[in-house]
């Protein structure tokens, strides 16, 4: 019985990080055409006001969503990296 039930939640948790990396695709995809435009009107890749909005954001959901806001913050982090790694493999073409 606990096999099953352990099971169970191990392949719901497995697809909710499916999900999470589809919607990690999603964001890099506009990242990429943020970078594009960017790109196109000479604007740096780097908005230090947007990085600190975004990470309010993040702080903010994490309350909202009962998340240790500080774990948030880590993770907005690693996900702006991807961002902007995105924006920059397009600023360089």
């Amino acid at each position: 019985m606990n096999g099953d039930y352990l099971s169970s939640k191990r392949e719901q948790i497995a697809e909710f990080d499916r999900q999470i990396f589809e919607l990690l695709r999603h964001r890099t995809d506009l990242a990429t055409c943020i970078g594009e435009y960017k790109a196109e009107h000479g604007l740096a890749v780097h908005d230090k006001d947007q990085e600190k909005r975004v990470i309010e954001r993040y702080r903010q959901l994490a309350e909202e969503y009962g998340v240790d806001p500080d774990m948030a913050e880590e993770l907005c982090k690693v996900v702006m990296q991807m961002a902007i790694d995105a924006e920059n493999a397009v600023a360089k073409d």
